[in-house]
């Protein structure tokens, strides 16, 4: 399949223009993409999802109860002390994932997840490609200068996450409270380290409110191009079907920043979703750079991906008819760490250059005259390749019973 067509898709749908998580444009994008691959031959259908607080309310909310505890401290130890703790127990869990308690607070959004199948009642499994179709807001967090800062090189093992700052400043502000209780005056101490605790919370409030006010980037690349690849993979295999895997198509929303789309989608399609027979592709950021194959993530220590699926991508990568296609582990969250952690088998397949993900990602960069033909191109043969590498790979495997219960 020529380039071309791919081009213009993407710049098609970034005429969406705004369509972050639970928004009306993300709507018209899903169902547009859901009418592309109805057009295609597959059924599909666009389902309501409920996912968690935007990212930058969240923060407002920590930034403002630890602003809160640290002035209710000076008066009232005690209480001051316990707020402080809860406040950074709660951003602790935003770091590590539990406990989340300040975000139950806030309403939580409903955003959608566009499901196509191309049906196959004998498959022997299913794989999954995916890719979100939500964009990220910009924020001066995510200028170039400030990327570089704070060392956004996807590197193997574990990496120092920025919000390990505030943790830190939530802990000291804890400790000058407990020690404020114990004394009739504040000492030197505690007064520096409410002083340096109070300049990190404000900063933390700037950034979020800036952040929260910032307009969405138009996401040619993040993530236009992998609905792109997505979209040309479902009209090859539709045009020439697999022989043991039935594929679906997944565009997930609220991607932007934890995935929670994918979460709401795992948990309605959980039934038809065998851990031993689902293979889940995650196409994210292919439109510039060097494709890599993903085979861990996470914020601080990494999650690693389930090994067939990598291995079988590693085996693809050595085929004479691609070159160069490297490895890496990835910083965040991903649709496919979020499949992981159901159980199922994921990879993700992304771009970079020279190690690192393209620093117009999340600007007002990031659009359609950015995307580099030839990668794009080399994401598409990658994935259709991977694709029927998987149903090579499931032509012994039994026919699982939920499969043969669907298609009765």
């Amino acid at each position: 399949m020529k380039t071309a067509p791919l081009i213009e898709f993407i710049e098609a749908q970034s005429d969406f223009r705004g369509r972050v998580a639970g928004s009306e444009a993300e709507r018209t994008c899903q169902a547009t993409f859901a009418g592309r691959m109805d057009r295609i031959g597959l059924d599909a259908v666009v389902e309501g999802a409920v996912c968690p607080p935007p990212l930058p309310n969240i923060l407002i909310l920590h930034a403002g109860v630890f602003l809160g505890a640290l002035l209710l401290s000076l008066a009232r130890p005690i209480p001051g002390t316990l707020l402080s703790f809860v406040a950074t127990l709660s951003f602790y869990g935003e770091l590590r994932g539990r406990p989340r308690i300040l975000r139950w607070f806030l309403l939580k959004r409903i955003t959608g997840n566009m499901v196509a199948r191309l049906r196959k009642p004998d498959a022997r499994g299913k794989v999954l490609v995916v890719a979100h179709a939500d964009v990220a807001s910009s924020s001066a967090l995510f200028h170039p200068w400030v990327k570089r800062w704070t060392t956004h090189r996807e590197q193997p093992g574990r990496t120092l996450h920025p919000g390990t700052l505030v943790l830190a400043a939530g802990a000291a502000q804890t400790i000058a409270a407990a020690e404020q209780g114990s004394r009739a005056d504040i000492s030197a101490f505690a007064l520096t380290l409410f002083l340096g605790a109070a300049f990190i919370h404000v900063g933390l409030l700037v950034l979020a409110l800036d952040w929260w006010r910032s307009p969405p980037v138009e996401g040619a690349i993040d993530n236009a191009s992998g609905l792109a690849v997505a979209w040309g993979l479902a009209k090859q295999i539709a045009r020439q079907p697999l022989q043991n895997t039935e594929l679906w198509v997944v565009a997930t929303g609220d991607r932007e920043p934890e995935a929670g789309g994918m979460r709401a989608f795992l948990t309605q399609f959980r039934r038809h979703l065998d851990p031993d027979t689902t293979y889940v592709i995650n196409i994210d950021e292919v439109g510039l750079g060097k494709l890599h194959i993903v085979t861990a993530e996470g914020r601080w220590a990494r999650l690693p991906y389930r090994p067939t699926l990598p291995g079988l991508a590693e085996r693809v990568a050595a085929g004479p008819e691609f070159d160069g296609i490297g490895e890496a582990e990835v910083v965040g969250t991903t649709d496919a760490g979020v499949a992981t952690e159901a159980g199922l088998r994921a990879v993700t397949l992304t771009s970079m250059i020279d190690g690192e993900r393209p620093m117009l990602l999340h600007t007002h960069d990031d659009v359609a005259a950015a995307v580099d033909p030839e990668s794009l191109g080399e994401a598409l043969r990658f994935a259709v390749a991977l694709v029927r590498a998987v149903d090579d790979h499931l032509a012994d495997a039994p026919i699982p019973a939920i499969l043969v219960d669907e298609s009765q």
